[in-house]
């Protein structure tokens, strides 16, 4: 097996081969280095390297500006907490070295990771309050983001491995995905995303921040969404090959199931921008709309296909409280037909738009 690193450009570069040596997801899961999910998750090198950086891009930064990183591992503990993940909090509790973090940067921590449609552009205004510059209030929202995905990923995890201590708690959400709200509604038409931050002005770009971008300056199409990010460019260098690594991968889950679960996501988390991308996407690669129809109307109650079924049930429980994927769903989706590898790319995608929602959600709103 080869190891991978990252070169100053931000690419993935193949190093000697060498063993598999576990990184901070694969030893807060319990993998050994004899273990066949860490060999599972090593066939997706980029994802698992992107996914180290990207946490020591957080929690260890070059440049942490008016968010300490001492700061940022009390944030990271509040939230693992919430999760109920006890290694995950004891891990950056260990990193906060006794430091706390300002009140107003727990409470939107604790509100985009309980309720990430509830957030409104006057939250980043409190943020602003609080001492935070655009470039604190980008890395606050990356890091409420990755430790979402953590949680999510090492759930997964958990649940694929042989004797699982995982157990359900309740029934997957099923029923209408939103409050009935007529301000609310999800659609496939093509959305646009207003930012409530002012995005970085492409032509005054600093090159860590072109890099991040991956672009020249020849390049005029990027989104309010990308240059947003672009305030706190050592986590977007990961983020985005991490993204596209997750969701366009070759060979495990289909691509049009990755859009199928994370259009399920989307519509419990209520990101109307995500859903729209995500299942016209869906309905683009199969030619149909009745799923899409069905999930925007009745949630993953109305959808009726074995298969459809036990992704969407899996996606909905790592979605809504990720500790309740258990043993006997990985089961369940086996009886489905997938195969580990499309399990764990399941996993990957429920976990990396955990990630994305809540950006979409804190950062801006869809206009229609």
């Amino acid at each position: 097996m080869s190891a991978t690193t990252i070169d100053a450009g931000g690419r993935i570069a193949q190093a000697v081969p060498d063993r598999i040596v576990p990184d901070l997801i694969d030893q807060l899961a319990g993998l050994s280095d004899a273990s066949p999910l860490l060999v599972l998750r090593a066939r997706r090198a980029e994802i698992r390297t992107r996914t180290q950086a990207a946490h020591d891009a957080l929690l260890a930064p070059r440049r942490p500006g008016l968010f300490p990183a001492s700061e940022r591992a009390a944030v990271a503990e509040r939230i693992a907490t919430l999760a109920g993940d006890e290694a995950l909090a004891a891990h950056y509790r260990g990193l906060a070295g006794g430091a706390g973090a300002r009140p107003a940067l727990i409470a939107h921590a604790e509100r985009v990771t309980l309720s990430p449609r509830d957030s409104r552009p006057q939250h980043l205004r409190a943020l602003e309050d609080a001492g935070l510059d655009a470039h604190g209030i980008v890395a606050l929202s990356q890091l409420i983001a990755l430790v979402n995905y953590q949680v999510r990923l090492l759930a997964g995890l958990h649940a694929l491995k042989a004797g699982s201590a995982a157990s359900r708690q309740g029934d997957p959400p099923s029923g209408p995905p939103v409050p009935a709200d007529p301000a609310i509604g999800f659609t496939t038409d093509v959305l646009d995303w207003k930012p409530w931050l002012p995005p970085v002005v492409l032509e005054n770009a600093s090159e860590e921040q072109r890099v991040a971008l991956a672009v020249t300056p020849s390049n005029t199409a990027i989104g309010a969404y990308s240059l947003v990010l672009a305030h706190e460019p050592e986590a977007l260098l990961h983020r985005t090959p991490l993204f596209n690594g997750i969701m366009y991968a070759p060979r495990g889950l289909p691509r049009a199931e990755r859009e199928l679960v994370t259009a399920v996501e989307s519509v419990l988390n209520g990101c109307v921008y995500c859903a729209s991308v995500h299942a016209r996407r869906f309905v683009e690669l199969t030619g149909g709309r009745e799923v899409v129809d069905a999930l925007f109307v009745e949630g993953i109650a109305g959808l009726g296909d074995p298969r459809q079924q036990a992704l969407s049930v899996a996606a909905a429980r790592l979605t809504a409280t990720p500790a309740s994927l258990a043993a006997e769903d990985v089961a369940e989706l086996r009886r489905a037909g997938l195969e580990e590898g499309e399990i764990l790319d399941l996993i990957l995608a429920v976990a990396i738009f955990s990630w994305a929602n809540r950006l979409m959600l804190s950062l801006g709103e869809p206009v229609r």
